[in-house]
């Protein structure tokens, strides 16, 4: 019973369950509706939370999205099964469909139930933000120079592991911020970081700000109450990104990353920092950043060009454009000033152009342009490090438009700039210690120690501020003193500069009884000092005067200023100055350039005299005896450029006295500094150990030697010394000599007698300090360093840096094997011409001690057979490499026995029966960093190897000249030519044997007969010069090409090259887009320039970028374009045209190309045999087409015997702009053009080409047909 009961249990209760489907059919389509209604609720209650979240700026979690996707799928299921079974019921459905249909409700209901149940933890999240700036947010305009630096910096933040930090500095408003908010949009768009933040920080930085900047970047919130905790967590958080970038910028002074809480260096090697800032020493000091890069402000090619792409439509305005170009000139290259005045002037007419210009170049402040730079800098200012600086950048405001190191070394003495400073030397230091503050704090250009240059829109900024400080009056080098200010403002005035200006007079005294500096230097004449001009100067503490008449005395005046610490007298007429030996107080005295006969007794009085200059003193004659050791404070003397007759004058008083006036060197104890030239070695002082005291000295001895502007211009602090002892050899066992010698940092030698080397025979100490030496004209010297005496343990010029040796007859080598030890370890530079009996410049062995190498320069030498040469037998086996690694520049000029750089370059001659084939460089010899390598008539059959190595050594060649090389039959094989990369320019001029520049060699071989699959590269594709020039049998200019080959070439320039037929092949038109000037002469055979393939001819449509066009002796010319090229070229940048003497020539122009010529500025012809300049249509072109010439200004026709017309073709032709025109000898023009023509701006035309003699009817046509009608011809 119990089976059959659980028998029928388990029959039926299935068998029930399933009919229950059959049964709840309606309930469940009914139960379906409902939770189809609940679900699409629930739906819209999450669409709710979903936007608000949005609305938040919040990412939605993708389960969310997966929600929503999968309930629309469900609804849309379930509905579409109701309206089915809608359909179903309208009539009867048996009991198997109501079973099934059931079923699937039920399924259905259970699934939207399911859906409508699931539950979220949360529903979105925040992200980290972007650093999406628009590009009108970023501010950035593409430009050569920001660009350039963008990559450069792009590239260190990706490939040095070593540096963590970077630092970008430059003044404000040059563009520091737009920099890195594009570098940071392209560092997370092209994912070299996975994350980057930005904070400014500002002058007045907050720590929890610069913080919560960096945590938004990251989407952290901190629930820390302390900074630690807060900086611990933020930098727990960027050390969960692998490669993170974090920019700070508008830095200003010191910033702890670690307080931020920014992990760098071990503590996160995938954190990079980039900081921007003002001030290099924040960069670098504060920050401690490996690198730095300093932004300058924008060319003038840059200025105009971000004007023209901010500015657009309105600067292309005819009427507004020439005063745009001044505003952007006046700009001075500030992204800020250019930007916020294109805004302010796009919508405005040409009186507001008008006086923005006004407003700039007076550089007027309270204006509405100038108000944010002056605010800049002067918040720059506000945060210099010291009072010190401060006043230094007030005084470079005050002095105008020159600065001078030897005056703001004197100026920053006497006003005790430099605090805790001794000696003149010391105040020199601290002089390049503030130059350096202002140029790190990007006050001042970049530039050497001893330049000083800024901004004109920084030094009037501080003309500005210094003139509320400290009063001044000042007028610009060069300009012309119209009037002198009002009596109340020369009360006030501090300092007073007239540096070399057209100066009328001077007033009979000015009253400044707060004058601390006075500088008057009269330019054109010589004034006239009134004798009690100085009265009222009382305060008075430096006096410069240049330019004025002091005969023939002094002021008395002068007496009066008891204050007075500097005196200079430049280029003054001078009798009598005996009254400077009252001023006791006086530390400077300068007479440089003065023309001055006697120095009188009394300025032995001047007992605390640091300085005294007597440079270039031409007339100077009379140094009193026993006048130079009673100066006993003197720690500087300049007696360079001194006269013979001064120094005979030396020699009759030291007879009388039996003493040497120089030799009174010896009392002055303090002297550290001697500027001294002496023809006559008879009269320098013997056996001076006060030399050895000198920290500077620019020593000449003998003739032939001449101070240069530099050497006494800035009072350079330096160590030099030149010798030229034709005359007496005997002075170099002087000890005063050796000491010289021994210190010097540069070395002079001439015509030295009975010295047959350097280095053992001068000094036996190594010239150990020895920069640079320069060897001239000793005939019987053989080596610059001995091989017999010299041990090779002991050093030899181990800091010098360059060595120049120029005819020496017996020189036969530089040093000889074996080599001493750190010799030559720093040479840079090596100079050797006309040295005959040299084979070789350096041996094998000594190249690994030249690795500092940089410029090598060998000319004139008629045996040079080789640069580097191997000397004994055994080393004619090695072939081992040698590296320059280096060097960046190599010259070979006039070296007829030249075979190669090395041994290893000769190769086996198979085609002929020499023993080997000269080759000037291979592999073999390796120069990774040379730039620039010049070659003059040297005799070499091949520059290089045909088969370069893929690792090319010459890869970083930018520019090559190759002139008179006269055996050389090519330049470039393919596999050498598609190394060269990085070539900028090339010059190749006068090899006679050469017929092409490019060969073919095994590469291009095989692509032409298709023999296996190479990779073919572009040639030159950094090319921006080509000159070829005297190239007797030049057939042919380029190789097969591919797309960017030549593609940056801008300048292209042919001369003398008889057997050219064209310029441009059709196949290269389409390769050269950067092409802005062409100039072809004195190619007699050039038939065309530029040759269009009728099979190609469909299929060109290029322009071509070229502004200047030259033709010159061209005589055979009879197309520029051998066809018309139906607009599918065109040339409208075309800005100059020039074609003389050729007589081929027939028109210059097609009518396609003409009507495309809208920027065209100047159009001349001469002594050419043209009948027409635009060629009349001969298409199907309506005759009444009209060209508008709107930019051209200038027409030139000389001498053209042939020309009919213009144009022959009845068209209208428009010049607004012409304002010159010249027709000269051109007997058979009869017509100037056949349509209507107009040309407004134009009222004359100029019949010779003095332009003295002038025509004019009206107007163009009409002036034309009378000047040459009979009637007019006849009279």
């Amino acid at each position: 019973m119990n089976i059959i009961t659980s028998i029928a249990s388990n029959v039926t209760l299935p068998v029930i369950r399933e009919f229950t489907y059959v049964l709840m059919y309606n309930q469940n389509l009914i139960n379906l509706e409902t939770q189809i209604q609940k679900l699409q609720r629930e739906e819209k209650e999450m669409r709710h939370s979903v936007e608000a979240a949005k609305r938040n700026g919040e990412e939605i979690e993708d389960t969310v999205h997966d929600w929503f996707l999968r309930g629309q799928a469900a609804i849309q299921e379930a509905q579409h099964f109701l309206h089915a079974q809608d359909k179903e019921r309208v009539g009867c459905l048996d009991v198997y469909s109501r079973y099934t249909n059931s079923q699937r409700a039920k399924a259905l209901v259970d699934l939207i139930s399911e859906i409508k149940n699931e539950t979220f933890d949360r529903i979105s999240y925040r992200c980290a933000l972007k650093c999406n700036f628009s590009s009108s947010a970023r501010g950035y305009v593409d430009l050569d120079s920001r660009t350039g630096m963008l990559n450069e910096i792009m590239n260190v933040l990706k490939e040095d592991s070593d540096v963590h930090i970077i630092g970008l500095y430059g003044m404000a408003g040059v563009g520091k911020t737009a920099l890195v908010k594009e570098l940071a949009w392209r560092a997370e768009n092209d994912g070299v970081f996975d994350l980057v933040v930005m904070a400014n920080v500002t002058n007045s930085p907050d720590v929890g700000m610069i913080r919560a900047e960096i945590a938004d970047g990251l989407g952290l919130r901190f629930d820390e109450l302390t900074e630690v905790g807060r900086a611990s967590r933020l930098r727990q958080r960027i050390r969960q990104e692998m490669k993170i970038l974090v920019i700070l910028d508008d830095v200003w002074g010191k910033l702890s990353l670690t307080d931020i809480g920014v992990p760098f260096g071990d503590d996160h090697k995938g954190c990079k920092v980039l900081v921007t800032s003002r001030d290099l020493n924040v960069l670098t000091a504060s920050l401690g950043a490996k690198k730095v890069y300093r932004l300058e402000v924008l060319s003038e090619d840059e200025s105009w060009s971000l004007f023209e792409k901010r500015g657009g439509d309105v600067v292309k305005d005819l009427s507004i454009q020439p005063v745009a170009m001044k505003v952007a000139k006046s700009c001075a290259g500030l992204p800020l000033l250019i930007i916020n005045l294109v805004e302010a002037l796009k919508n405005k007419d040409l009186y507001a152009w008008n006086d923005a210009l006004e407003q700039l170049t007076n550089f007027d402040f309270d204006g509405c342009f100038y108000s944010k730079v002056h605010s800049a800098i002067g918040l720059s200012y506000d945060h210099l490090e010291s009072q010190e600086v401060k006043t230094f950048f007030l005084l470079l405001g005050s002095m105008g438009n020159a600065y001078n190191i030897k005056d703001m070394l004197v100026f920053g003495w006497c006003l005790g700039l430099h605090k805790h400073v001794d000696t003149l030397a010391d105040g020199r230091n601290g002089l390049y210690k503030l130059i350096d503050n202002l140029r790190d704090a990007c006050f001042l250009l970049e530039g050497e120690r001893d330049s000083v240059a800024a901004l004109e829109v920084v030094r009037n900024v501080a003309a500005s501020i210094g003139s509320k400080v400290k009063p001044f009056f000042t007028v610009e080098r060069n300009a012309e003193l119209k009037e002198w200010p009002r009596k109340d403002v020369l009360k006030n005035c501090h300092h007073i500069f007239l540096d070399w200006c057209l100066i009328n007079e001077l007033p009979e005294s000015l009253e400044c009884p707060n004058l601390k500096i006075l500088k008057i230097n009269s330019q054109g004449n010589y004034l006239k000092v009134h004798d009690n001009f100085f009265d009222q100067m009382k305060e008075l503490k430096v006096l410069s005067l240049g330019g004025v008449n002091c005969t023939p005395s002094l002021p008395s005046s002068l007496a009066l200023l008891t204050n007075l610490q500097a005196l200079t007298l430049c280029k003054c007429i001078l009798e009598d100055i005996t009254v400077v030996g009252e001023i006791t107080g006086l530390e400077i005295l300068n007479l440089e350039k003065s023309e001055l006969r006697v120095i009188p007794p009394e300025i032995g009085h001047l007992i605390n005299l640091r300085l005294l200059d007597l440079t270039d003193c031409s007339k100077l004659e009379i140094v009193p005896h026993n006048l130079i050791s009673s100066l006993t404070s003197l720690e500087e003397l300049y007696m360079g450029m001194s006269n013979t007759q001064w120094e005979v004058k030396v020699k009759e008083i030291e007879k009388q006295n039996n003493n040497s006036i120089l030799g009174e060197l010896r009392n002055l104890h303090h002297l550290s500094t001697l500027n001294m030239q002496i023809n006559d070695t008879s009269i320098f002082p013997r056996d001076l150990l006060s030399f050895g005291r000198l920290e500077s000295y620019k020593v000449l001895i003998g003739d032939g030697w001449k101070f240069s502007e530099d050497e006494h211009e800035n009072y350079k602090n330096s160590r030099v010394l030149k010798l030229n002892l034709s005359m007496d050899s005997s002075i170099l066992m002087d000890y005063g000599i050796k000491l010289l010698m021994a210190h010097a940092e540069d070395l002079y030698i001439a015509e030295l007698k009975g010295v047959q080397e350097v280095l053992y025979e001068l000094n036996d100490e190594g010239f150990s300090q020895l920069k640079h030496l320069n060897i001239q004209n000793c005939d019987e010297m053989e080596e610059v360093i001995g091989s017999t005496i010299w041990s090779n343990h002991d050093p030899a010029f181990p800091n010098l840096e360059s060595l120049i040796i120029h005819s020496m007859m017996k020189l036969e080598r530089i040093c000889s094997d074996p080599f001493p030890t750190q010799a030559f370890s720093k040479l840079q530079v090596i100079e050797v011409k006309n040295c005959d009996m040299m084979e070789f410049v350096f041996l094998h062995s000594t190249v690994k001690h030249l690795s500092e190498l940089v410029e090598i320069e060998i000319s004139e030498c008629r045996f040079m057979s080789y640069i580097i040469a191997k000397q004994r037998q055994e080393d004619a086996g090695q072939t081992d490499k040698f590296t320059l690694p280096k060097m960046r520049s190599l010259t070979l000029e006039s070296l007829p026995s030249l075979v190669s750089l090395s041994p290893e370059s000769c190769i086996d001659d198979t085609e002929n029966s020499n023993d080997f084939y000269s080759q000037l460089l291979s592999d073999e010899v390796e120069f990774p960093c040379l730039e620039t390598l010049k070659l003059h008539s040297i005799n070499v059959q091949r520059i290089w190897d045909d088969q370069l190595l893929s690792h090319s050594c010459f890869e970083n060649l930018t520019n090559l000249t190759v002139d008179c090389c006269e055996r050389l039959k090519y330049l470039f094989s393919y596999s050498v030519a598609e190394k060269l990369v990085k070539l900028e320019h090339l010059l190749i001029s006068s090899c006679k044997l050469v017929e092409k520049i490019f060969v073919r060699d095994e590469i291009m071989s095989n692509i032409f007969h298709r023999k296996s699959p190479v990779e073919i590269v572009p040639l030159f594709p950094n090319l921006e010069t080509l000159v070829i020039s005297h190239m007797d049998n030049l057939k042919s200019i380029w190789p097969v090409l591919i797309q960017n080959s030549f593609c940056k070439l801008k300048r292209l320039e042919i001369t003398s090259c008889n057997q050219l037929l064209n310029v441009f092949p059709s196949h290269v038109l389409n390769k050269l887009q950067s092409m802005e000037s062409l100039n072809l002469g004195y190619c007699l055979a050039l038939e065309v320039v530029y040759e269009i393939d009728a099979i190609r001819e469909q299929e060109l449509e290029i322009e071509i970028p070229l502004k200047t066009l030259s033709l010159e002796h061209l005589p055979n010319l009879k197309y520029l374009w051998n066809k018309d090229p139906r607009g599918k070229i065109k040339f409208q940048n075309l800005f100059m045209v020039k074609a003389t003497k050729c007589e081929s020539l027939k028109h210059v122009f097609p009518f396609s190309v003409a009507k495309d010529l809208l920027q065209l500025h100047v159009l001349e012809v001469s002594d050419c045999g043209v009948e027409e300049i635009i060629a009349k249509d001969q298409g199907e072109v309506e005759e009444y087409v009209g060209l508008v010439f709107s930019r051209l200004l200038s027409l030139k026709f000389l001498n053209l015997q042939e020309l009919r017309c213009f144009c022959s073709g009845n068209h209208n032709f428009r010049f607004p702009l012409l304002n010159q025109l010249y027709v000269v000898e051109c007997p058979k023009m009869e017509t100037f053009s056949h349509g209507i023509l107009r040309a407004s701006s134009l009222r004359r035309i100029c019949l010779n080409e003095n332009g003295d003699k002038q025509y004019w009817e009206g107007d163009l046509n009409t002036t034309i047909r009378k000047l040459f009608s009979k009637d007019f011809q006849g009279r």
